[in-house]
């Protein structure tokens, strides 16, 4: 299959002042570039399409990005239905479905998994292609059949995750979108191909003269073997190319936090880092929520207090709630041998701010909306939201940027679009969106970026390219969220991401919800709310330490090879379990989890990874107990209810 798709990687179609590409005439000019090779399509009229294609031969992987360019004087002709990706992947031949008393068998189509994006919800990230549908399977797609999936409200990430998985056998693909707005996959299976199309949704317009725009993106890996085979190489391959975690200068682990809110006074923060630093807590980051900016004079000692939110796009800091301008904060994190991490939210702009007064061009509005949306397509605003935001790095040290995003965007982008200029306001303002970051990259070389967007609705491969999801649900808001759903989603997000973060709530102390919510990146929120005493307990305290300490001896596995040990479930008297394995050192950890109304105390365990006939060592966690296994299987016992298990495991030498 790799060989196919480097001889293929640039495939892309729409139509031309009407015309179908199919019947476009161009010429074809291809350029070798240190990666992979450049296509250039000319057409008549002065229409280029440059496709800048990589090669990644480890990975089995191709990638490409198209840039449309009128070099005439005039307009173009009107350019639409446009896929950046249209390539018929050869998939083993399948027979047309004919009626039949049984129900489909998935041996004889092509299997489709689609994972949902982040909605608030236990299924997160999750899919069932064998889940039935009449008489037929959700996933599997036989000659014929046909699925359209889309981006919903202009965010990557909502209802539906940019990235799929197509096998027939032990032969598959894996395809992920590279769009931060509103993308489209088409998929449709004939006898010996399954034509993909992505690309953005709904375009349909004209280029000015010397006019460049940069659109969507698509990655497509090959991979042999059974599902988890391709997800696991998925993994790699996004840690290796896509991910700034371990490059030169930046983070070698995704963080261990602790959780401040904005609008706590800065006496309050104060005293939650000195309790911090007399306990030993091996905390790596200070996250430092909403709240503190503005000019908000009501207190607001939590989330759920104070007007903080009608100051959103004021990125002042509000002095009501510290004086000095944060200043004595940022000093004392670094001082205690930790880096600081800041919220914002540049894009969403609430109507009373001063900067939506002053400069009203700078925004795309809706009528009778106080939410504005900075519009960085447009140049002054890119530079102002560029200054300001590189400015508050520098003046307050801030190694890890926080950028929130919890607005909507495609009815803003679609009510500016001009007649004959559908999707331009989006192309420009997603393009703005990678400049931006990737200038704040460039200009603070160990800076790292968060890419939340009301929990983890805007990822794809684009933004893990430049960020880090550190909050991919916010199903944690609640400070009591169900343990249950962190372990669900223990479950899925692995799958596609290598690194992820999520919090564990403010329940303390509480060792089943701690390990449930066990994820690359992991935020404590039991300094969050100045409502909430801290410091004051050393039994707890001594708690905090303990996990602390097991959860980052465990964290350099959770970006490894990946392995659902049971099937996911939201029921409460199940088993949940999962194991990451490190094939390089041959080690790893497993978690089980033995839900509330489980009356099942002991559970057998089939590993994945290992290898065959050798002896590993399993540690217990808790007890330090060590049982060796060497048949691939593992049985664990929890007498109570609500309880869990931490095994570390190493191939005995």
């Amino acid at each position: 299959m790799y060989a196919f798709l480097k001889e293929h990687a640039g495939e892309m179609s729409f139509s031309l002042g009407g015309k179908s590409f199919d019947s476009l005439t161009y010429e074809t000019l291809r350029s070798d570039t240190e990666d992979g090779f450049e296509l250039t399509r000319r057409f008549e009229g002065g229409l280029e399409v440059c496709s800048r294609c990589r090669l990644i031969d480890e990975f089995g992987a191709v990638e490409w990005v198209n840039y449309l360019t009128n070099r005439s004087d005039h307009l173009s002709e009107l350019i639409s239905g446009v896929c950046d990706c249209d390539i018929f992947l050869p998939f083993r031949h399948d027979e047309n479905r004919r009626a039949t008393a049984y129900m489909p068998r998935e041996e004889d189509a092509v299997v489709m998994v689609s994972p949902s994006g982040s909605t608030w919800a236990e299924r997160e990230f999750y899919d069932e292609p064998y889940r039935v549908q009449g008489d037929r399977l959700a996933g599997l797609l036989f000659p014929g059949d046909e699925r359209l999936i889309t981006a919903s409200g202009g965010r990557s990430c909502e209802a539906k995750a940019p990235f799929f998985n197509f096998r027939k056998g032990d032969m598959g693909c894996i395809v992920a979108i590279g769009w931060s707005g509103q993308w489209f996959m088409k998929a449709r299976r004939s006898n010996d191909a399954l034509r993909v199309q992505t690309g953005i949704e709904s375009l349909s317009f004209r280029l000015q003269p010397g006019e460049c725009v940069r659109l969507s993106s698509v990655v497509i890996m090959s991979y042999g073997g059974d599902f988890l085979d391709g997800q696991n190489k998925w993994r790699r391959l996004v840690r290796e190319e896509y991910s700034l975690i371990g490059q030169p200068g930046r983070d070698a682990h995704a963080p261990y936090c602790a959780g401040i809110w904005g609008g706590m006074s800065t006496n309050g923060v104060l005293d939650r880092l000195s309790a911090l630093n007399a306990s030993n807590i091996p905390c790596e980051y200070i996250w430092m929520d909403a709240g503190w900016y503005g000019s908000g004079t009501k207190p607001s000692p939590d989330e759920f207090e104070g007007d903080w939110a009608v100051h959103t796009g004021c990125w002042q800091v509000n002095e009501n709630y510290h004086p000095d301008g944060l200043i004595e904060v940022t000093k004392s994190v670094h001082a205690g041998g930790r880096r600081f991490l800041l919220w914002f939210e540049p894009e969403r702009v609430r109507a009373e701010t001063p900067i939506a007064r002053e400069h009203p061009e700078y925004f795309l509005k809706l009528e009778g909306r106080k939410d504005l949306l900075l519009n960085l397509g447009d140049g002054k605003a890119w530079k102002y939201c560029l200054e300001t935001l590189s400015e508050r790095i520098r003046t307050l040290g801030i190694d890890f940027l926080r950028i929130d995003f919890n607005i909507s965007p495609l009815p803003y982008w679609d009510a500016f679009d001009a007649p004959e200029r559908l999707g331009m306001t989006q192309i420009r303002y997603i393009g703005g969106l990678y400049k931006l970051w990737d200038e704040l990259l460039r200009r603070h070389p160990s800076l790292m970026i968060d890419s939340c967007s009301s929990g983890g609705r805007r990822i794809d491969i684009e933004t893990l390219r430049r960020s880090v999801p550190l909050w991919r649900s916010d199903a944690m808001c609640p400070a009591d969220f169900a343990p249950e759903t962190a372990q669900c989603h223990a479950l899925t997000f692995p799958l596609w991401l290598p690194y992820s973060g999520t919090g564990v709530g403010r329940v303390w102390p509480d060792t089943y919800r701690f390990r449930s919510c066990f994820a690359p990146a992991l935020t404590t929120n039991f300094t969050f709310s100045e409502r909430d005493a801290f410091g004051d307990d050393p039994e707890k305290l001594e708690w905090f330490h303990l996990r602390s300490e097991e959860y980052l001896r465990a964290r350099s596995y959770l970006c490894c090879d990946f392995y659902p040990l049971t099937e996911f479930s939201t029921a409460g008297d199940c088993w949940t379990a999962l194991e990451y394995h490190d094939p390089v050192r041959d080690e790893g950890v497993v978690l089980a989890f033995r839900r509330p109304l489980s009356p099942f105390p002991t559970a057998e365990f089939t590993l994945r990874g290992l290898l065959h006939g050798a002896v590993y060592v399993f540690e217990d966690a808790d007890s330090g107990e060590e049982l060796e296994r060497n048949d691939g299987t593992l049985t664990i016992t929890l007498p109570q209810r609500r309880s869990s298990k931490l095994l570390f495991f190493r191939r005995k030498q």
